[in-house]
């Protein structure tokens, strides 16, 4: 699924109001890791995460790594936080009304 620009602002917007709640260590993209982001996705859709790493590049691997593993689209990465997306058919929280 590709998002348009004006759903990828709007994301955006609503994202400022969220907290970071799934951190990648140094360990980078685990199994845990992976888990708790599907159980993040799967309750609210649009999930904002940190990467502690200290390299730009890796961050910016990880962050697609951890998209690709959750089958999430990476909709933006600002500095060490990035943010994923995931339509929830069964639960739609955002999507209904971001994707009309």
């Amino acid at each position: 699924m590709k998002l348009t620009n004006k759903q990828k602002a709007k994301m955006k917007s609503m994202a400022q109001l969220l907290d970071a709640i799934v951190k990648i260590g140094d360990k980078g993209v685990t199994q845990t890791v992976i888990s708790s982001m599907n159980e993040a996705l799967k309750a609210r859709e649009l999930v904002k995460f940190s990467v502690a790493h200290s390299d730009r590049k890796i961050r910016k691997e990880m962050m697609a790594e951890l998209a690709e593993a959750t089958d999430a689209i990476l909709v933006n990465i600002i500095g060490k936080t990035g943010l994923l997306f995931k339509i929830n058919p069964d639960n739609p929280i955002i999507s209904e009304e971001l994707l009309k």
